[in-house]
């Protein structure tokens, strides 16, 4: 037989409206009863009709996550965090990226228009005012990660690049005694990318280490972009005997090129990642990187918007979360 919403609030001894409340993730109602309520519906085999739900709520139960690009595994990694928290919550969510022909102002517009999800998590290292202004005027809440700039009065989930990426540099000083350190960067107007390279200037200068511009190349945090930042550095006059990549992805191309090149990690040359992502333990060398909390990131965001959803928290107000980050120290810095 079918159990309806009235037979779990009879035995929980609650209303119809707390249950409704408990799946709807409500802040007003006590854990004590939210943990009643949802133990007897698991022991009644009790599954909420979403559709009923959703139009008894005025609301789709969709969240609308929008990224800058879904190549990577940064990038699905903060999916996955997405995905297993709105799950958690009896959430669906709903995905889309810019590319080459959509850019993420077109792809946020379409979002907000299309009366599809009821809120949005936007990752966007490049903010600029349209993008503030489309956020400002949105009747949905929005929920930012890793945004750069003038965010405004917006919600924010950001990793502390600059101090990750000074750590990496100053193990390779310090531990290492590496003087000439080389830098592949990622894109210019990336913020992640600014941060991670503003760390590793800062952690030279602490030490004294001289800026060397030669030690430096842009990269993009592709595969590429690493196979080629580190053919060209290797092939300069001055070589550098240690080498930050700002991602591990660009750190597994370094790591092609370098098997092209017969060059020996970390014999010849060391070399560190950051991201700390899944791949990066199978690098041989182990690869020594900086670890982000990636699912970690994107479940925060949901949670701090469910409740914006609910009007729990306050739309278009200020909120900044830096999550910290962490060393993981492999054999291709020269660690034994």
């Amino acid at each position: 037989m079918k159990v309806d919403i009235k037979k779990v609030a009879e035995k929980a001894g609650v209303s119809i409206a707390t249950v409704s409340r408990v799946f709807s993730n409500s802040e007003l109602v006590k854990q004590t009863t939210k943990d009643k309520v949802l133990k007897i519906s698991k022991d009644l085999n009790y599954i909420p009709n979403p559709i009923a739900r959703s139009l008894s709520r005025q609301l789709t139960d969709t969240i609308g996550v929008v990224l800058p690009d879904l190549v990577g595994e940064f990038f699905m990694d903060i999916i996955h965090g997405i995905d297993e928290e709105a799950y958690k919550q009896n959430w669906f969510v709903l995905v889309s990226s810019s590319h080459s022909k959509r850019n993420i102002l077109e792809t946020l517009i379409e979002f907000m228009g299309s009366g599809r999800v009821d809120g949005v998590i936007l990752m966007a290292p490049q903010m600029d005012e349209r993008i503030n202004e489309i956020i400002k005027r949105s009747k949905r809440p929005v929920v930012l990660i890793n945004a750069g700039g003038d965010t405004n009065n917006n919600a924010n989930f950001k990793i502390d690049n600059y101090k990750g990426a000074y750590s990496i540099v100053e193990h390779l000083i310090v531990k290492h005694k590496y003087k000439k350190i080389a830098m592949v960067e990622g894109p210019k107007d990336n913020y992640d990318a600014i941060d991670r390279s503003n760390g590793y200037h800062k952690a030279l200068q602490k030490y004294g280490l001289s800026k060397n511009e030669a030690m430096v190349v842009e990269g993009d945090f592709s595969v590429e972009g690493g196979y080629h930042g580190f053919k060209k550095l290797m092939s300069q006059k001055e070589k550098p005997n240690a080498i930050f990549m700002a991602n591990d992805m660009m750190a597994v191309g370094a790591y092609q090129a370098a098997k092209e090149m017969k060059i020996k990690i970390p014999e010849n040359i060391a070399l560190v990642g950051f991201d700390d992502i899944y791949l990066s333990q199978f690098l041989y060398p182990r690869l020594t990187t900086v670890h982000v909390p990636i699912a970690e990131l994107g479940s925060k965001a949901v949670i701090h918007l469910l409740g914006m959803i609910n009007n729990n928290k306050k739309k278009n107000k200020s909120f900044i979360e830096v999550l910290p980050t962490s060393l993981v120290v492999g054999e291709s810095c020269g660690c034994k």
